[in-house]
């Protein structure tokens, strides 16, 4: 498995990898990836997304036709396709609120009322605003519990979901929410963009105050 990073080089160091030397990722290094974006936060614990891993040369050939023919996705060792039906949470809703429960984060007389709550309050939100969100959330762990590991990563949105949907044989009434390429860098990096300064990305207690002004 590949050499560790600081959270401080993981989010100042990645890049977006335009091409991937298609290196094999070990299971084992998969597998820490995958547990460690499992742990992402989520509305009521609820854990929407689902990520499917592909890697045989069938598999990508076919996902990066959906993905207006990207290169990146046939080079790099392993694509995650992050989806999220649109019903699926509903599945698990009643066995998280029962492990809550177990655990003490919620008092158990109060499970059912707690999840009753739940699929109420995301039963009147916009279904796939809300999956995006999750989705999002658990995807950002994903990347960067990858480029910890060592590897490197290209966020993924240029795609067709309707194509991907039927590439990868996912549920019809799914949200495709993103793709990422995980692999090892074939090339030279891209230099660091920059980004704006602080001051007009952040602010404090009101808009008429940039942060640190």
């Amino acid at each position: 498995m590949a050499a560790s990073k600081s959270f401080e080089a993981v989010i100042r160091e990645r890049r977006a990898t335009m091409h991937f030397d298609g290196a094999p990722l070990p299971d084992a290094a998969l597998q820490t990836i995958l547990e460690h974006a499992g742990q992402a936060p989520s509305g009521y614990n609820l854990q929407p997304w689902r990520f499917l891993v592909v890697r045989t040369p069938d598999a990508k050939a076919r996902l990066r036709k959906a993905a207006f023919d990207q290169p990146k996705i046939t080079e790099a060792s392993a694509v995650v396709v992050a989806f999220a039906p649109r019903e699926g949470w509903k599945e698990n809703a009643a066995e998280i609120f029962e492990e809550s429960a177990r655990r003490g984060a919620i008092p158990p007389a109060e499970k059912e009322k707690r999840l009753a709550g739940a699929i109420k309050f995301i039963e009147s939100m916009d279904r796939a605003v809300w999956l995006n969100r999750h989705t999002m959330i658990a995807f950002t762990h994903l990347m960067l519990a990858a480029e910890a590991a060592g590897f490197d990563t290209a966020p993924m949105e240029g795609f067709d979901p309707a194509a991907v949907r039927t590439a990868m044989e996912l549920p019809g009434d799914c949200e495709v929410v993103a793709l990422l390429a995980i692999g090892r860098l074939k090339g030279e990096d891209k230099p660091n963009p920059g980004r704006l300064p602080l001051s007009r990305l952040a602010f404090s207690e009101s808009l008429r105050q940039p942060w640190g002004a």
